[in-house]
């Protein structure tokens, strides 16, 4: 119960100290963005994975876009057979940025249809008195919460990182990733 309140506490002061270093950028030119994610998602359906991201940031610093992620998953043995997980989900996202010279921080939140995929090789249909798909694919509704932190290298030209909590089907699926992109 103490880990949990130093915790929380530690969350909150975090949360009231950031506007104070952190300030919104002043309204901006409306532009567009295109960026690349290569990251590792910390889940059996997550592992290796890749995607792309684009957008639009409004003068306003609010930030709206789409974004699909594939994780190639992970392979496990099961009776004999290769047991293979992955998972891929695409949807809107909507953010805001912040400016702390010289990055940008962005959190966002996203949403969309999440689809997590199952297959058995060789096919083995049944263990015992249970019957087995060879493959199956469960589509759920997903969200995720998130934060990005770009670097420009020039007026163009992005990298950085990102951090989100994809939650589907009551899994939490922390995922890292590195992103580079483009502003146009």
């Amino acid at each position: 119960m103490i880990k949990h309140t130093k915790g929380l506490l530690l969350t909150l002061g975090a949360l009231i100290l950031a506007p104070s270093t952190a300030s919104a950028l002043p309204e901006t030119e409306p532009h567009a963005s295109a960026a690349a994610l290569v990251g590792y998602g910390f889940h059996d359906v997550g592992g290796f994975g890749l995607g792309v991201r684009g957008g639009y940031t409004l003068r306003q610093n609010i930030y709206l876009g789409g974004t699909f992620v594939y994780h190639f998953g992970t392979t496990q043995d099961f009776v004999g057979a290769e047991q293979h997980f992955n998972m891929y989900y695409f949807g809107f996202e909507g953010g805001y940025d912040f400016q702390v010279d010289p990055v940008i921080i962005r959190p966002y939140l996203g949403l969309g249809p999440a689809f997590g995929h199952y297959s058995l090789e060789p096919c083995v249909d049944t263990v015992g008195p249970f019957s087995i798909p060879c493959s199956d694919t469960n589509t759920n509704f997903g969200i995720w919460l998130g934060g990005t932190v770009l670097y420009p290298i020039n007026e163009q030209w992005f990298i950085g990182g990102d951090f989100k909590l994809p939650i589907v089907d009551g899994e939490v699926i922390p995922t890292l990733a590195f992103t580079g992109g483009l502003n146009f």
